[in-house]
């Protein structure tokens, strides 16, 4: 049977199936395996799984081990293949079939913005208690785009392809170019009012505070004046450029 490379089959194109919201409902489970196992829970969104979880999750989508001949010897060994929305058919050198499932995701990053998120995390947490004990302020998951934009989804997951196969980061177009969305938690405050700084944000803001100011470069000579500047074959020159009168620096 010729098939095109990555077609994929659902119940829909059978004819076949519950509603959309039925499709939904998927089960939350540490990996594969156990996500097949009839006990598995089974949640219709995000915030639910979230909840159950009790941190982070993400929608997984993994193969079954197994390759399959026909389409109908894959609908012999998944008898819900098709009508559930759990499973897709796909051809890849070979009929395969995926699962879709809510894993719980490592733990987020605690900090309060994503660029800090991503650059300087207060620490990490999987759960709103964990956070809280390192923000010294209730916690919530958050998902912030960062500002940075990828001219590819290649150039995007070198710098972050360990994020997005973990679940705490998703990739979102802007601008006609891709940008890396991540999850983590940040305090939960009343609007207007800044929360608390945490133990580590108070220590660090002291030494910030205690430290001497260093410039950037060492101050320049201020002896010129509004209306001259240094000749550029001789910087010890100073050149009048509309009024005053020009004379060698030091000449005084």
């Amino acid at each position: 049977m010729a098939a095109p490379d990555d077609k994929a089959m659902s119940g829909d194109a059978r004819g076949e199936g519950p509603s959309a919201d039925d499709m939904s409902i998927f089960p939350l489970a540490a990996n594969l395996a156990a996500a097949r196992q009839p006990d598995a829970p089974r949640v219709r969104t995000e915030d639910e799984a979230t909840t159950l979880a009790g941190g982070p999750v993400f929608l997984a989508v993994e193969e079954l081990p197994d390759h399959f001949e026909t389409p109908a010897a894959a609908e012999e060994a998944v008898p819900d293949l098709y009508g559930t929305g759990l499973y897709e058919l796909i051809w890849r050198d070979g009929w395969r079939v995926t699962m879709r499932y809510w894993r719980p995701a490592p733990p987020a990053p605690v900090a309060r913005a994503g660029e800090a998120a991503a650059k300087k995390p207060l620490g990490r947490a999987r759960t709103p208690e964990e956070a809280r004990a390192l923000l010294g302020a209730p916690a919530e998951l958050a998902s912030e785009v960062l500002p940075k934009l990828y001219i590819d989804h290649k150039q995007l997951m070198k710098r972050w392809g360990e994020v997005v196969k973990n679940g705490l980061g998703e990739i979102v177009e802007r601008e006609g170019k891709f940008a890396i969305s991540i999850t983590y938690w940040r305090p939960i405050h009343a609007p207007g009012i800044a929360a608390p700084l945490a133990p580590i944000e108070r220590i660090e803001l002291a030494e910030r505070v205690a430290a001497p100011l260093k410039p950037q470069a060492p101050q320049a000579d201020l002896d010129i004046g509004l209306f001259e500047d240094t000749a550029p074959e001789n910087p010890n020159v100073v050149l009048v450029t509309e009024e005053g009168d020009g004379r060698f620096r030091g000449s005084e």
